[in-house]
């Protein structure tokens, strides 16, 4: 009697599979964002990657399971970019913040657009997306304590900055506006909101400007 197919990837022991799982990773984002997940093949993301369609099965059983692991990829490489941004010492002015959230928005925005896709076609993240969410308002939480006043369990201003930085993400990449008038534009927005969100919480905690 076989045993039923494997629901999670197979975790690669060694370097080289960790390099080629990572390889396989990158080229379904590529054919999921160029043909869709419904469209996409397992074949056809073997050959992108240069990896026997053999090997690809065993590390990703289902095109379910290597999709919900794109998903998360981008949410383990999103978290890491801000833990960065959170952690740089000395810490970072309201402008050099935003200029940093700004980044990583312009890295991260076609592998965003590719998971937004896979969600929608009812891929799912094992512990669903609450847990990321969670973990992304602890970073906005962080961050802003880095900027001035004591972290909150339960910020607004936190909440308010994650949707801030989302919204950025959503906005259409309007080509008849240049391009560095785009970014001046976002980053002031989020200057803006730095400002006002760690003076708010620096006279919340008593805390001298």
């Amino acid at each position: 009697m076989s045993s039923p197919p494997r629901s999670s990837p197979l975790a690669p022991k060694r370097q080289r599979g960790r390099d080629r799982v990572e390889a396989i990773l990158t080229a379904a984002t590529t054919v999921f964002g160029e043909k869709s997940y419904e469209a996409a093949t397992m074949t056809e993301i073997a050959a992108r990657a240069s990896t026997a369609i053999g090997s690809l099965y065993r590390f990703f059983p289902t095109k379910d399971v290597l999709a919900a692991a794109v998903l998360e990829r981008y949410g383990a490489r999103l978290l890491h970019a801000l833990d960065e941004l959170v952690d740089r010492d000395p810490p970072l002015s309201p402008r050099d913040a935003a200029q940093g959230l700004l980044d990583i928005i312009q890295r991260l925005r076609t592998e965003r657009s590719v998971v937004l896709s896979l969600l929608d076609s009812g891929i799912t993240l094992p512990d669903g997306t609450g847990t990321l969410r969670k973990a992304l308002i602890g970073r906005m939480s962080q961050l802003l304590a880095r900027l001035g006043g004591s972290p909150g369990p339960h910020d607004e201003r936190a909440v308010i900055l994650l949707h801030l930085v989302k919204a950025i993400f959503a906005l259409p990449q309007d080509h008849s506006l240049p391009r560095p008038a785009q970014d001046k534009e976002a980053v002031t927005m989020l200057r803006l909101y730095l400002e006002h969100a760690a003076a708010s919480r620096r006279s919340e905690s008593g805390v001298a400007p």
